[in-house]
């Protein structure tokens, strides 16, 4: 009889390890992934910081425009209280209807400072009472990277040439229209942009003549 050889069927083979080839792979493809993460973070939080932006500038340009409109739509009358541009400048005042049995009339200016520094510096601002009153301005539009407010005539066609249609003096300006861009920075994000451009608004209450010599 030959003698019987057994083998132990539960014994398992040695452990074996990752090779040098296999930890690289593993370390490659891991890092792409963190890459593709980390990128996906970062670029949400830019696209939530642009959103943030705009809703502010959108909010604070709809608020602004509306409170502009109201009051030249009531205007009696108006005061263009510099020439810095050809076609008109930086501020304006105008005559409102009293608010109270006291007072006939009350006047309010509107003017952007095109200065770099100071507490109204690039902003579109609101106050009480003519150019060189002392009250304190409300901010309307802050952060403004371009401005430009035209006035206008009433009757002219529009088929004229638009430097016919403008008004160069107090008594004919019967329309305003006012252009602005926002802009917001933050660093490692792109600048934030938002361009208003309003209808034009009518002086309903004031006279108009269409010859008349400037006030």
């Amino acid at each position: 009889m030959h003698p019987r050889s057994f083998t132990n069927r539960g014994a398992s083979a040695p452990a074996r390890g990752f090779t040098l080839s296999e930890v690289i792979v593993a370390t490659g493809i891991s890092a792409l992934l963190l890459g593709a993460i980390l990128s996906t973070f970062v670029f949400m939080a830019r696209s939530g910081v642009n959103l943030f932006h705009y809703n502010e500038m959108e909010a604070q340009a709809r608020q602004s425009l509306q409170i502009f409109a109201q009051d030249v739509r009531s205007a009696r009358d108006i005061v263009w209280n510099d020439t810095e541009r050809a076609s008109g400048g930086y501020s304006i005042t105008l005559t409102l209807p009293g608010i109270t049995s006291n007072s006939d009339e009350f006047f309010v200016t509107y003017y952007f400072d095109p200065s770099s520094t100071g507490p109204t510096a690039r902003a579109f601002c609101r106050k009480p009472g003519g150019a060189d009153s002392t009250a304190t301005p409300v901010i309307l539009v802050s952060n403004i990277s371009r401005f430009a407010l035209e006035r206008y005539k009433t009757g002219v066609s529009s088929a004229r040439p638009i430097e016919e249609r403008r008004a160069v003096n107090n008594l004919e300006t019967k329309q305003l229209q006012l252009t602005l861009t926002a802009a917001r920075e933050r660093a490692t994000v792109a600048t934030s942009t938002h361009i208003v451009l309003s209808a034009r608004f009518v002086l309903r209450n004031k006279p108009y003549s269409q010859v008349a010599a400037d006030a």
